[in-house]
């Protein structure tokens, strides 16, 4: 029976991915379009689904406990930056600058969240002044010429296969064993469940708040490393134009949310990355325009907030016919 559930378990999880997968392979066939989820475009679906994945687990982190952090793509940004700047400029390797990098941005959202806890703002309020202040960082830090790694292969080794989906299961094995079983992992649960109950508990929310802000920037380090392999360079931003960075992590976190009960919720929001960047994928080779493809993109996360906002009706409805069928079998049991 727990081997069934367990099945049962795997298979609703993996449904939208597959469901996805199968309609666009039928659809590219059909069509003549060739290329979908095969060669190269594969390696590109599954560097996409981590790098958005982990941007998405970086927000997810304060996201789910009400803190939407604004400053996600400027502390992406900012440690890159320093961390690739410093391994080019002392001749380091691949491996010594994701250290660095993850310690940086570890640094910068630790940071963060004690201005959240030091100030008591709203976080938006609080994430908006961060973000300003990283992206000025990052504008004045090497002249405003970022960082640029083109040709220093040594160190753009996080983009190839296998080595994307390694980081990325070892992020997921470490983001589970500190979601279920650990203290900090009980603690944030808590605190979602009810904050109020949990501080009265005991449970140190300040605390919560900056160890989670200090996870999200180690996070983002690792996006950071995984991003710049992939294209060379990250140059600085201004003006707030560091949020675009994480505009591709609402969907994942969307289908993560949806399907966590059938799933650890780091893997949900990783099958959630895996879902979008298939139909990213599969919209490209349809050749849609990115116009297109946006508005697309939209109209999902648009359909998957009505159904987590409404699902508890469709819960009510089930609860309501169960206990219709009751009540008629326990009348055809009396008559």
């Amino acid at each position: 029976m727990q081997k069934d559930s367990i099945i049962k378990k795997i298979v609703l999880s993996l449904v939208i991915p597959v469901a996805i997968y199968v309609f666009f392979t039928v659809l590219c066939c059909t069509t003549g379009h060739t290329g979908f989820g095969t060669g190269t475009d594969l390696q590109t679906i599954l560097f996409t689904s981590v790098y958005s994945g982990l941007i998405a687990l970086a927000m997810s982190i304060n996201l789910s406990s009400g803190r939407f952090d604004f400053s996600i793509g400027a502390t992406l940004v900012l440690a890159i930056i320093l961390g690739g700047n410093i391994a080019k400029e002392h001749d380091l390797n691949g491996i010594a600058m994701l250290a660095i990098t993850v310690l940086i941005a570890a640094v910068i959202g630790c940071i963060s969240g004690l201005v959240y806890v030091l100030l008591g703002l709203p976080p938006m309020v609080v994430s908006l002044g961060m973000a300003m202040i990283y992206e000025a960082i990052g504008f004045m830090y090497n002249r405003a010429k970022g960082v640029k790694l083109i040709g220093s292969s040594s160190l753009l080794i996080f983009s190839k296969l296998p080595t994307v989906i390694v980081i990325m299961l070892i992020v997921l094995v470490i983001l589970i064993i500190l979601y279920d079983f650990t203290k900090f992992g009980f603690n944030r649960s808590a605190l979602i469940s009810g904050q109020k109950i949990a501080v009265d508990m005991g449970i140190n929310e300040k605390k919560n708040a900056v160890i989670c802000y200090a996870i999200a920037g180690a996070l983002l380090g690792i996006a950071g490393c995984v991003y710049i392999s992939k294209y060379g360079t990250v140059t600085p931003e201004t003006g707030l134009s560091s949020s675009s960075y994480f505009m591709t992590a609402f969907l994942p976190m969307f289908i993560g949310g949806a399907i966590a009960k059938y799933s650890s919720y780091p893997v949900a929001v990783y099958i959630g990355a895996f879902t979008q960047a298939l139909i990213t994928s599969g919209l490209s080779a349809m050749g849609a325009g990115s116009s297109l493809m946006t508005i697309i993109n939209g109209a999902v996360v648009l359909i998957f907030l009505i159904y987590t906002s409404n699902s508890y009706k469709i819960i009510e409805l089930q609860m309501f016919r169960q206990k219709l069928n009751k009540a008629k079998q326990m009348q055809n049991n009396e008559g």
